[in-house]
């Protein structure tokens, strides 16, 4: 995810760069990334599970103070819980990677003018799983295991996510027909993800560029 994330920005920075600086657009195009905090509603004893997306984003904005976009991501969701079992201490991380798509609307305050721009959003976000990976941890004897869920009997949750997801931040003028993309955002399932009824929800921190086409 790492090596695509700076393939990409690289590419997008050469892109904007050759774009002529007096042009005017409404559609802007690059790279994103988030890091996060995910769990699963209905079960205790969960702990800091770290959530990450890597993808890349769209928005048209012809007017003013509206615009509409999507996002495109890589991302690992899930959760992580503490338990006890036989007398031993264990720690579960169970991490669905999803390819996630979130077709969102947005709100912008200010005007075309200002280089600094707040922001809100609001959206559905549908998740396709494309791999699941659970590790175990024996807190008590200090062992680790790590199953690799490619069948229906090891896995623990479903193929498809429905959710909606909000967020605010702020836009930033790097130069002409780029913008530094800074926000918050919360996600909440909408379906039962797991195959035992629990819903998925996570709240990132999130960065992208955006240039214009």
């Amino acid at each position: 995810m790492i090596t695509l994330g700076l393939m990409t920005l690289a590419g997008f920075t050469s892109f904007g760069q050759a774009a002529k600086a007096e042009k005017t657009s409404y559609t802007s195009l690059g790279p994103i990334a988030g890091f996060g905090h995910s769990w699963v509603s209905g079960m205790d004893n969960q702990q800091f599970k770290p959530s990450a997306h890597l993808g890349i984003g769209l928005i048209y904005s012809r007017y003013e103070h509206w615009g509409w976009g999507a996002n495109l991501t890589a991302s690992h969701e899930g959760y992580k819980q503490d338990y006890a079992w036989a007398g031993n201490q264990y720690r579960m991380s169970v991490d669905p990677t999803y390819l996630r798509l979130t077709p969102r609307a947005y709100y912008f305050f200010g005007d075309y003018k200002n280089s600094v721009r707040p922001k809100i959003y609001l959206g559905p976000s549908v998740g396709v799983k494309l791999q699941e990976d659970r590790y175990t941890e024996n807190l008590t004897m200090n062992t680790s295991d790590v199953v690799m869920a490619t069948n229906g009997g090891a896995e623990m949750y479903k193929t498809i996510d429905l959710g909606a997801e909000a967020g605010a931040g702020v836009n930033i003028k790097l130069m002409t027909g780029t913008w530094l993309n800074l926000d918050a955002n919360y996600y909440q399932g909408a379906l039962n993800a797991t195959h035992a009824g629990n819903m998925n929800q996570n709240v990132r921190l999130n960065v992208g560029v955006m240039m214009g086409l």
